[in-house]
């Protein structure tokens, strides 16, 4: 009788401990949590709406032009062929200019100083004189846009403009503007030999 109470006792607190060990886990599985639905997002600001009167224009002013329309210069103020200087003296275009000073920067390990910009004489405006070389007036659009793709793919600043005449309209082809007057008719020298044309360096006005 002793030893059969003594493993009944041994049994029993062997399920005593496993009892201490997991009943807690067990209950607590079950245990409801109070989740906080309180929002901490602030309120809404108060904040006054303000009212703008539509825009009205003022009376006296023009409209804009068409960019297609602007900056045609005037054909009679054309330089004239008798101020073309030699070809030895003729400063090279921005292309060439931009291209060797590019390739001197490169080559070079240091730079001890910089060049200073040339100043440049200003008109009545303040402004400097600027110059365009009107290659060609053709009377057809696909035409004049041809050669301004021609001029473009060889590194030119060219644009079209449409001006109109009596009879119907004339599309002139246009370089520039340049800023160096020596250059443009350099450039023109250049396109009259190339394209057999006969270009005119005129006034950029803008």
């Amino acid at each position: 009788m002793r030893e059969s109470v003594k493993h009944r006792l041994i049994g029993a607190a062997v399920l005593a401990a496993i009892a201490v060990l997991f009943l807690p886990s067990f209950f607590k599985d079950r245990q409801q949590y109070q989740v906080d639905t309180s929002s901490h997002i602030p309120g809404r600001p108060s904040i006054t709406a303000v009212g703008f009167n539509e825009p009205k224009r003022p009376d006296g002013i023009e409209s804009a032009p068409a960019p297609e329309t602007m900056f045609v210069p005037d054909e009679s103020e054309a330089v004239s062929v008798t101020q073309i200087p030699p070809a030895e003296e003729v400063a090279p275009t921005a292309e060439v200019a931009a291209i060797a000073s590019s390739a001197h920067a490169v080559s070079s390990k240091s730079v001890s100083s910089v060049a200073a910009v040339p100043e440049l004489p200003l008109n009545a405006q303040g402004l400097p004189d600027t110059w365009v070389i009107q290659v060609a007036s053709l009377s057809a659009q696909e035409g004049a846009n041809k050669l301004r793709d021609q001029l473009q793919a060889e590194g030119h600043k060219a644009y079209v403009r449409a001006v109109p005449s009596a009879n119907a309209t004339i599309y002139r082809v246009f370089i520039g503007p340049k800023q160096d007057k020596a250059q443009a008719i350099a450039i023109k020298t250049q396109l009259d030999k190339h394209l057999k044309v006969n270009s005119l360096v005129l006034p950029f006005k803008p």
